[in-house]
């Protein structure tokens, strides 16, 4: 596994060059920003495409938050740690204890603590220890079933789509959605208790996940049966434009059904299933409702849908230029869903997302093609 070390080097120089050893020691691929000093890009991009190649994520905290981007306002440990919780990795978090953090990283250990339920999390006193900690853990990851696998789904899953629950199209929203509901199984409903607590943190963990812009205002939409947090859709500047896929909408439901939806691309022409770029549009969805920290049960069933078709069609979407024409359906009434005849492990929201993604956006373009 290729292991990304994240920390502000002050403070942690002895842990930071003690891990490299111990982390090649027990068979794994260390990575740190050290490592990218002779490339040619800036280091912060170059850091950040560490991590989205990584396979684990591990974050140690000392005493300083560290430098800060004036257009973000947040750290690099701060961007990569929002860049492994979109990517889906698995993340191990150590705090060193007997130091105190500046207020900034007092701040980022709070969204931290605030957000990882579920997410492993412990302390350190010196680099033995550490050391010790870090590779019990990678050891126990590297043991760990989290490889995707699928079963027979019994009959009985029943889903609620976008137009159970939303009738009508989202305020600025032109074209069709792509919309992928998540039910945990076995299916259970969450408390009253439960629920509450989820609805009060939705917003934060949507932002805490990294899927959108701190500076879009999110409106919540808060009840006793479901909480749901949309943000508005970009709009274009002319209707000639072309439109970029966009997450715009998350709802967690009393029965445990966890919803996405997105724009989907388009352009004067309607909205387009790229079957290129569409697996990737459906993994950013799945691994942004595993990085939500909701889902706990080790398996999943997993539907997706568009609606509506009347302008969809099956074609290359090219952000830099416009088509002149299209095939789409012939009516606009049908519905294009795919639901599921298998249940896959909760893999299927994180390291599995890319698989799985283009199983589903091959099983969406086929239900397409045969309503034509």
């Amino acid at each position: 596994m290729r292991v990304f070390i994240s920390s502000v080097r002050e403070g942690l120089e002895e842990e930071r060059d003690a891990l490299r050893g111990i982390i090649t020691a027990v068979g794994h691929t260390p990575v740190r920003f050290e490592d990218f000093s002779a490339q040619g890009e800036p280091s912060r991009e170059a850091c950040l495409q560490g991590v989205s190649e990584a396979d684990v994520y591990l974050l140690i905290l000392g005493p300083r938050y560290g430098h800060v981007f004036p257009d973000t306002g947040n750290s690099p440990t701060h961007e990569e740690w929002t860049a492994a919780t979109a990517a889906g990795l698995k993340r191990i978090v150590y705090r060193k204890k007997g130091v105190q953090f500046d207020p900034e990283q007092q701040e980022l250990y709070r969204i931290i603590s605030n957000y990882t339920t579920g997410v492993f999390h412990d302390t350190f006193t010196d680099s033995p220890e550490l050391l010790t900690k870090v590779a019990a853990k990678l050891r126990e990851l590297e043991a760990a079933d989290s490889e995707l696998d699928f079963e027979d789904l019994q009959p009985g899953i029943g889903f609620e789509w976008r137009e159970d629950f939303e009738e009508r199209q989202p305020e600025g929203a032109s074209g069709s959605l792509m919309e992928l509901h998540v039910i945990p199984l076995p299916t259970s409903p969450y408390s009253s208790r439960v629920m509450a607590q989820l609805s009060d943190s939705l917003t934060a963990r949507i932002r805490a996940a990294g899927f959108v812009n701190s500076g879009i205002a999110l409106k919540e939409d808060l009840r006793e049966s479901a909480a749901t947090v949309t943000a508005p859709p970009t709009r274009p500047h002319s209707w000639s434009d072309t439109r970029p896929s966009e997450i715009i909408g998350i709802r967690i439901a009393k029965t445990g059904q966890l919803s996405a939806w997105a724009t989907l691309p388009g352009d004067s022409m309607g909205s387009v299933l790229d079957p290129q770029k569409l697996p990737e549009q459906i993994a950013a969805m799945l691994r942004l409702v595993g990085a939500l920290n909701i889902v706990k049960s080790q398996r999943v069933a997993i539907a997706i849908g568009v609606q509506p078709v009347g302008l969809l069609s099956v074609d290359t979407f090219d952000e830099h230029r416009g088509r002149n024409k299209s095939i789409g359906i012939k009516t606009s009434d049908q519905r294009l869903r795919v639901l599921p005849d298998e249940s896959v492990s909760l893999a299927a929201l994180s390291s599995g997302a890319a698989e799985v993604a283009a199983i589903q956006a091959r099983l969406l373009i086929d239900k397409f093609n045969a309503l034509r």
